[in-house]
């Protein structure tokens, strides 16, 4: 099916048209959320929470146009906010180590984003990295390289415990961000070639 055609069946609550649309871009967004996510369990749930939403929400249907698109930015969105809910101090370091995971070259990536350039590792965490202030640099550096408190961390960088959380909640911010863009961009890439 045409994507235009299965977008107005899809807005007329057709059940095939959804299964359609699920055999047709499941796999592109199970890879999407591998990228973030590291782990096939939790990128299959977020996934499924994607579809399962627009399928008990058939009114959002009626603001897509660009199907593949939609999506891509619906599990982008929902593999940040799961990012965001792991506090505890392993987590903490997980999300660290995701950063670093993602700058690295030794990753397993799915195939759909395997044809990226690989580089050193120390490169491109130095390309991410290069993107924050030296304040953000240190506060990331402190809290999960060196795994101090964030009252440590403050101690050490001559400021208060909240501006420590507030670097780094913007270096996180910033460095989402501009791997966001990296995996879109990947996307799009592999879907043009």
């Amino acid at each position: 099916m045409e994507e235009k055609f299965l977008i107005t069946k899809l807005q007329e609550g057709d059940k095939e048209a959804f299964n359609e649309a699920y055999n047709k871009y499941s796999q592109e967004m199970l890879a999407l959320a591998y990228t973030f996510l590291r782990d096939k369990d939790d990128a299959a749930d977020t996934v499924q929470e994607c579809f399962a939403l627009l399928l008990n929400k058939p009114k959002l249907w009626k603001t897509i146009s660009d199907m593949r698109w939609y999506l891509m930015k619906m599990v982008q969105n929902q593999c940040l906010g799961q990012i965001r809910k792991r506090a505890s101090h392993s987590e903490k370091e997980e999300v660290f180590q995701y950063y670093n995971r993602s700058a690295s070259a030794d990753i397993t990536m799915p195939e759909a984003l395997a044809s990226f350039k690989q580089q050193e590792e120390e490169e491109r965490m130095e390309y991410l990295l290069g993107f924050l202030t030296n304040q953000r640099k240190t506060a990331l550096q402190l809290v999960y390289q060196e795994d101090m408190t964030y009252q440590e961390a403050a101690a050490k960088m001559g400021i208060s415990k909240q501006s420590v959380k507030t670097h780094l909640r913007y270096a996180k911010q910033i460095l989402k961000s501009k791997l966001g863009l990296m995996i879109n961009l990947i996307a799009l890439s592999f879907l043009i070639s």
